[in-house]
């Protein structure tokens, strides 16, 4: 792999900027979803990063936090809240795991070849409670979530990314004890390189691939129009690429496909035809940015 990627960035001669689509795959709709965007990159020739979560799916404990703040009532109706159908009320009416409906899924994903990471155990507790959690408890739900995810793929996983962007110096020493060729764990609003987080006075081991901006779901809970969207993802893209960095875009399948198909179609396939572009899986654009940086 270090080989074709060491053709790529030579014959491109850093004249074009990695871009990636990392998905988050937090629910059991998630999933059902997947199928459809899998066809949807298949057509626009795109390979991504897929995190998917394991653990149980507590869906509809996300209304309750919406319900309690009364200033977040105009986002938690642009947000769609029952886009999920029945599958809302995972955690409440019905127990299900995540995982339980991946396994025909996640082999049409490394069919494509596409990369699997690991997006945590139990995403609702972890989002939660894990600033009161220690290292050995985040461990012992990391070593939880590789086992349940290596179950189902056949194969070591090598990446990770924590749910709701979630960090702690328990995190990343965590993440470091299980030496993850790379991790996701942030999010920027400016154009910020991969990069090894402070530990106190330490650096950690693990390198960091952070995502670039909000996902489009989150952009429309802000109250953004489509046309808002679509420039502040071009206004991106020319950022990142002035900078040389790589522009990694993220999603949920359960909204911007079940959602807003349309918009997330046109936004890929524009990135994908632009010429200053070329799209990468984040491990590709971690082992690059390791060997060449």
């Amino acid at each position: 792999m270090g080989t074709c990627i060491d053709i790529l960035f030579a014959e491109s001669k850093m004249l074009e900027t990695p871009a990636a689509i990392r998905i988050d795959v937090d629910s059991a709709r998630d999933v059902a979803l997947l199928p459809r965007l899998l066809d949807l990159m298949e057509l626009l020739d795109i390979q991504g990063t897929f995190f998917i979560a394991t653990g149980p799916d507590r869906t509809a404990l996300n209304l309750f936090n919406y319900i309690a703040n009364p200033r977040a009532y105009s986002r938690f109706f642009k947000s769609r809240p029952l886009r999920f159908g029945f599958q809302s009320f995972n955690g409440l009416f019905r127990a299900t795991n995540v995982e339980d409906s991946c396994g025909e899924v996640l082999a049409t994903i490394s069919e494509r070849r596409h990369e699997v990471g690991l997006h945590g155990y139990d995403h609702y507790k972890w989002m939660h409670t894990l600033r009161d959690m220690d290292v050995a408890a985040i461990k012992e739900l990391i070593s939880r979530g590789m086992k349940t995810l290596e179950t189902l793929t056949k194969a070591r996983i090598r990446s990770f990314a924590s749910p709701g962007f979630t960090v702690t110096d328990g995190l990343l020493k965590a993440v470091d004890s299980f030496h993850f060729d790379y991790s996701s764990d942030f999010k920027g609003v400016s154009p910020v390189p991969p990069f090894y987080p402070k530990i106190g006075i330490e650096d950690a081991q693990v390198l960091q691939v952070p995502v670039s901006m909000d996902s489009i779901g989150e952009l429309c809970a802000q109250g953004l129009t489509e046309g808002d969207i679509r420039s502040k993802i071009r206004a991106g893209m020319a950022m990142w690429h002035e900078e040389g960095l790589p522009f990694v875009m993220f999603i949920h399948p359960a909204y911007e496909v079940g959602c807003k198909m349309k918009l997330l179609t046109s936004v890929l396939q524009e990135l994908r035809e632009d010429p200053r572009f070329t799209f990468l899986r984040l491990a590709q654009i971690a082992q690059h940015w390791k060997v060449h940086v």
